[in-house]
């Protein structure tokens, strides 16, 4: 990255595509509200990507572009003839965003999700088979779009898997929160989960009702992704023992034997709290 400057253009009519550093790009997203097209790449894997980029292409000279941030608008920018773009678009218009920059003959190497990336006469997939970590916790089989390879249709990049995996970033396990979900709601994971098994499982119009918000996630910051069922308790009840029953799960039961001990357990605890036995030196 020596020979070659972070040096975004100026854009139209506010806003700011282009840095002197990364750490300035960074900056940005302190200084400014976030937004759910906001870049979650983590730096290793940026840089990873622009080390290779280094490798196919000639940067000597050129500057990186990056016109995608929280308010930024990309169709407005002014990009210099030495400019090239290696950015994460929003994936939800990479295809239009593309072919924007292939009309105007604008060198770009653009992110793209890798399981629903199509072919174009106009640019190069270059596809890795790599699930990228980003910083939000998702886990994205991601590809790549880029025009600096003319005549090419698609590169299975070895290379660039490479370069990909050694990113510290995605080798850090994540402490994500695991939700455990009451019982009283069914999500379409349990309901695949009883059709693995042997049973037919059947809920009724009048036990359940649709929904699309847990209120208690909202107490976390998150909202639920899709839609569930409420249950009513006896349906809830069935719907644990047919998951257990698809899952093969043998549940145990105590012996009368067995439960006189946990009995004597629980009155000696009662007894040591009246008592006040276990007292702090």
């Amino acid at each position: 990255m020596d020979d070659f400057t972070v040096e975004p253009p100026v854009t139209k009519p506010t806003g700011k595509a282009v840095y002197d550093s990364y750490d300035e790009w960074v900056r940005h997203f302190v200084e400014n509200p976030k937004t759910t097209d906001e870049c979650w790449t983590p730096r290793d894997i940026y840089e990873a990507v622009v080390q290779y980029v280094g490798e196919i292409y000639d940067m000597t000279g050129k500057q990186i572009i990056r016109p995608f941030y929280p308010g930024g608008d990309y169709e407005n920018c002014e990009y210099p003839d030495n400019g090239v773009v290696i950015d994460n678009p929003p994936f939800s218009i990479v295809s239009k965003i593309v072919t924007f920059y292939s009309a105007r003959n604008i060198k770009f190497f653009l992110f793209c999700p890798g399981l629903t990336a199509r072919f174009y006469d106009f640019a190069t997939l270059v596809v890795t088979g790599y699930n990228i970590v980003y910083e939000n916790g998702a886990n994205v089989m991601t590809a790549f779009y880029t025009n600096i390879t003319p005549g090419v249709t698609a590169i299975a990049s070895c290379r660039l898997t490479s370069l990909l995996e050694s990113c510290p970033s995605q080798n850090v396990t994540k402490n994500l929160p695991k939700w455990e979900y009451p019982q009283e709601i069914c999500r379409i994971s349990e309901l695949n989960t009883i059709g693995g098994g042997e049973e037919d499982f059947y809920i009724m119009r009048g036990e359940c009702e649709e929904s699309k918000t847990l209120l208690d996630m909202r107490n976390y910051g998150k909202d639920y992704f899709g839609s569930f069922l409420f249950l009513s308790k006896a349906k809830a009840k069935a719907k644990a023992k047919a998951k257990a029953k698809a899952q093969n799960i043998i549940k145990l039961k105590l012996y009368p034997s067995e439960k006189a001990i946990v009995d004597k357990l629980t009155k000696n605890t009662q007894i040591w709290k009246k008592t006040d036995s276990i007292r702090q030196v």
